[in-house]
């Protein structure tokens, strides 16, 4: 990070907050003459004040001339907030005339009915909501507000007042690199009424420009020499968050890091954006330290974990039961992290069992998500007993991934808990921008339907944590995943994900069609009702996907193998007073106690083709009755000649399978209860 670009954001920060407060801004402010470049309805301007006088359209705007703004920051003061429904813009363009609604560029909305305010962005055709919003409590009762607002590359701030006491009401940052560039405007609904007004200031001259690749950050981690003295104005700008043998460790706001340079330079060890998650974190120190004390057998600690502590997990659940667990290395990382798996079963070398994979810490500031897994694991293995466990460590082999973004979850616990969506590609143009995330979206990068998807959720842009990455499969995380699917042809699957509440059901991407019947929405009912509310409040649902996404790990399964493979997105992504973990868990856990008893229960089956059959390479698997659209082709495992699946229901089903060669057979079977078996070799009818 550069200290002119950090120093411009701090400048920024502490002028908008003052100026909410009543203060002048630096170089003073003034209003803008309003004039349109390009309207929707009609606008009424009094003063600087600006109105909508009657709305033309569902959709009104009025995008103000010749007003770019390279300079950072905005204020605009929104008057009878109570009836509001509008958006400050900020960026905006209009790329064609009407009838067709083609703004493009970002809004700060403010919905007074819904005392609700949030960022948007405006997509041509379409508004997009970011889902960076904030619930205003009594927001319809305030009559005026200013909202500061600051954009700095791809990323934003926007601060909102009451106007009169200058009380702050909400904080929200967002980033979003999509638009470079356009002019600020006002977008209001055909609700807006006109006593609504608004009017824009700018400051005069405007500050310097902040750089895209300086980020926006409003925390620090200061390191200074130990016994360092404070004086009480830099104090309250810190927060001490840590002892360390030779620093005291402290998170500061941009102000007090300016603070802390002018008055303590000389005792810095180390100042850098962003704080990592183990110091938000007060039991991680306490229990990274009884892991690391402890036997093989007891490093399993509770609580959310970095890389370091799943892997000790891991281990103390294999060392507890050697016969019925062990550890293995799916692959490794960019930055050389192992990724490690937990192969569970009573026979965990064969590959002709069904196998289960349950995934988490694919993103890895979702932090929550390796925890199902793992409880899993250590279900299995604590209630081998029972009879309904004894039953599944008979038949199938689980296979654990808890943590497949090792780089990213070691970023957010250790560097800054603002990044780890994405690993930890650093390439030379993540280098060249000096970007404090970089890397790939691992769940962007599958090589199913990559890149059919062009939005904010599905970038080309490096600086963008939805980067899909160069190329399909490009990601080392990505690769090694693909190669366990292609080792274990998993015939169920979960993936974790946060924050939602949703179960989604192949396929996620649009385009894909669905099998004709689908088994996996069949079954998606059931998974749900087992469910428990969220700690939240809020109950599950199937849906097919939270917005347009290509490249994700669940289609790649479903579409490569037929695995039925769901993402569960869990209600919140790190826990807290309000968000105990262990509810959570508990809520989710039966999704994939459901999913491995249904295949057991039927209607499923498992397919078996003689060894001569499958000597001339892959045999393709077919069931007549079920019809895949999208060009699947499953084969049997190439070392077993094993291929489970599940059924949508009962009845009477035709099993084809075809060798490399060319050569068919085919066999009937009615299929009730229960799983069916099917062995090609024995009264199997040859094909054409």
């Amino acid at each position: 990070m550069r200290l002119l670009g950090a120093l411009a954001i701090a400048v920024l920060l502490v002028a908008g907050r003052a100026w909410g407060e009543g203060y002048p801004i630096p170089r003073g402010e003034r209003p803008i003459a309003w004039k349109a470049v390009e309207s929707v309805g009609e606008w009424r301007i009094e003063g600087d004040s600006l109105s909508l006088a009657t709305p033309r359209a569902s959709r009104n705007y009025f995008i103000q001339e010749d007003l770019a703004l390279p300079a950072p920051f905005l204020r605009a003061r929104v008057r009878n907030v109570a009836r509001a429904d509008l958006a400050i813009l900020f960026r905006a363009k209009v790329r064609a005339t009407q009838p067709l609604f083609s703004l493009t560029g970002y809004g700060f909305y403010v919905d007074g009915r819904r005392e609700t305010v949030g960022f948007v962005r405006y997509d041509g055709a379409r508004v997009d909501d970011s889902g960076v919003r904030a619930r205003v409590r009594g927001l319809g009762k305030v009559g005026e507000i200013e909202i500061a607002l600051f954009v700095a590359g791809p990323a934003f701030a926007a601060h909102v007042y009451d106007a009169r006491s200058k009380k702050e009401l909400a904080s929200l940052t967002w980033s979003d690199p999509a638009f470079a560039e356009g002019t600020p405007g006002v977008y209001a609904n055909r609700s807006q009424p006109p006593e609504v007004s608004v009017s824009l200031f700018v400051p005069e001259p405007p500050p310097q420009e902040a750089s895209a690749r300086d980020g926006l950050t409003t925390e620090w981690l200061v390191r200074l020499m130990r016994g360092t003295v404070l004086d009480a104005q830099v104090r309250a700008h810190l927060r001490r968050a840590d002892r360390e043998e030779d620093a005291d460790v402290y998170v500061a706001s941009e102000v007090g890091v300016e603070l802390v340079r002018a008055s303590v330079s000389s005792q810095v060890r180390d100042i850098r954006a962003g704080v990592p998650y183990r110091l938000r974190d007060p039991s991680f120190k306490t229990r990274l330290a009884k892991a690391r004390n402890a036997l093989p057998r007891d490093a399993f600690v509770e609580g959310i974990k970095d890389p370091e502590l799943i892997g000790l997990a891991l281990n103390a659940l294999a060392a507890r039961e050697p016969a019925r667990a062990r550890v293995i290395e799916v692959g490794r990382t960019h930055e050389d992290r192992p990724i490690l798996g937990l192969v569970i079963g009573e026979a965990p070398e064969d590959r002709s069992r069904p196998a289960v994979l349950l995934c988490g810490g694919t993103h890895a500031n979702e932090a929550v998500t390796p925890e199902v897994p793992l409880d899993a694991a250590r279900w299995l293995l604590e209630h081998r007993g029972e009879p309904r466990v004894a039953r599944w460590l008979r038949t199938y082999n689980v296979v654990v991934v808890p943590l497949v973004n090792p780089d990213g979850s070691h970023a957010f616990w250790h560097v800054s808990d603002s990044i780890g969506r994405t690993n930890r590609r650093r390439d030379e143009q993540a280098k060249e921008l000096e970007l404090l995330e970089y890397g790939v979206d691992l769940n962007r990068n599958y090589p199913f339907q990559w890149r059919n998807v062009e939005d904010r959720f599905n970038r080309d842009d490096v600086r963008s944590p939805f980067f899909r990455g160069p190329a399909p499969g490009s990601e080392p995380e990505v690769r090694a995943m693909m190669k366990l699917g292609e080792a274990w042809r998993f015939v169920g699957m979960v993936s974790y994900h946060a924050a939602a509440t949703r179960l989604l059901v192949p396929y996620t991407v649009e385009g894909a069609r669905e099998p004709v019947p689908s088994a996996a929405w069949v079954l998606a009912p059931e998974l749900v009702a087992s469910t428990q509310v969220s700690p939240a409040g809020k109950r599950y649902e199937a849906v097919r996907n939270l917005y347009p996404v290509g490249g994700t790990d669940q289609d790649w399964f479903y579409w490569s193998f037929g695995t039925l493979a769901y993402m569960v997105e869990l209600p919140f992504t790190v826990p807290g007073a309000r968000r105990p973990l262990e509810p959570m868990i508990e809520g989710v856990r039966p999704i994939w106690q459901v999913l491995m008893d249904r295949f057991l229960d039927g209607p499923s089956l498992t397919v078996r083709v003689p060894e001569t059959f499958r000597a001339e390479g892959p045999v393709m698997v077919a069931i007549e009755e079920i019809q895949w659209p999208n060009g699947e082709r499953f084969t049997t495992h190439p070392e077993t000649g094993v291929f489970h699946t599940y059924l949508p229901a009962v009845g009477r089903y035709t099993v084809r399978v075809t060798s490399t060669s060319g050569k068919t057979m085919s066999r009937a079977v009615e299929v009730g209860t229960g799983r069916a078996m099917v062995t090609l070799e024995d009264g199997a009818t040859p094909g054409p």
